[in-house]
């Protein structure tokens, strides 16, 4: 039986894999939609851990740092999904992975073993091949460039946040992340025309969001407690698939045959990879 690490962590991608849907739903701008549905999550986390979220200050600092690059992930993502094909901007911002495996490897002198490595390079190669059919959506390159950069700063946060989830109390972590990650995101304000939401129907909508930004990130971290970072990234590769199932039937973005045989490469490149249907190791600690 899969460790419920691994389940909640699961649950936290399936959760994120709405996210672009959503992007492309919200009745504000792109700034605008990671602002509040950050701001509504850390109010509900705040709630949840009964106003109990005090970490030491330099845990509190690390973690902000992390919200300032998750702000950055969420705001470059969301102009990117509203710029090119929610399947592109997935993809490219699905880069991450490789990136903290590469981070892992060469510069913490992490051995992560092969079959790790290659079911995540596999992985990538089919999400990779799911771009190669058409779908429908207006790709830019533009929007492809903000994906690709995004990707950048998930690393970065991920990286930190994976570290301060071991030792420290989930939801204070998680509240102090998205509290952060708000208020980073704040200054779009200054050069977007639709900030604030307009009607009952507005906020109904951001806070539906915010549940969902609530649940998705308390579960990621919450498995990070027990798994690598690179492990958690590399089972992020499921997020592609589910966005493009959710996408076709909401947005009648339609795959081809060829973008289903990336999906099923994807879904192969995480069997090889161990991180479905095998219980983890726990993580070494990294403080």
């Amino acid at each position: 039986m899969p460790h419920p690490a691994l389940l909640a962590l699961f649950g936290g991608i399936v959760l994120s894999g709405l996210s672009p849907i959503l992007v492309r739903l919200s009745p504000v701008d792109p700034g605008a939609t990671a602002f509040w549905r950050l701001l509504m999550a850390a109010a509900l986390m705040l709630c949840f851990a009964r106003f109990s979220v005090r970490l030491p200050l330099r845990v509190v600092g690390a973690v902000g740092v992390a919200g300032f690059l998750l702000a950055g992930d969420l705001v470059l993502w969301n102009m990117a999904i509203v710029s090119t094909t929610v399947l592109e901007a997935t993809l490219l911002v699905m880069l991450y992975p490789l990136l903290v495996a590469a981070i892992e490897i060469f510069w913490l002198k992490r051995p992560l073993g092969w079959p790790l490595v290659a079911g995540g390079l596999i992985a990538f190669a089919g999400a990779a091949i799911m771009t190669l059919g058409p779908t429908a959506g207006q790709s830019s390159l533009y929007g492809n460039a903000l994906a690709l950069i995004a990707a950048f700063f998930y690393a970065g946060s991920l990286l930190i946040i994976a570290r301060y989830c071991r030792g420290h109390p989930i939801p204070a972590i998680t509240f102090w992340q998205m509290l952060s990650a708000a208020l980073f995101s704040l200054p779009t304000w200054a050069w977007e025309d639709h900030f604030i939401p307009r009607s009952a129907e507005d906020w109904r909508f951001m806070t539906i969001y915010g549940v969902v930004t609530f649940g998705g990130y308390l579960l990621i971290n919450v498995g990070l407690t027990r798994i690598a970072a690179s492990i958690a990234a590399i089972l992020g590769y499921a997020q592609p698939v589910i966005a493009t199932l959710i996408a076709y039937f909401l947005l009648a973005e339609m795959p081809s045959h060829v973008a289903m045989l990336g999906g099923a490469v994807v879904i192969a490149g995480l069997l090889l990879a161990g991180t479905v249907g095998r219980s983890p190791k726990p993580a070494a600690s990294e403080a």
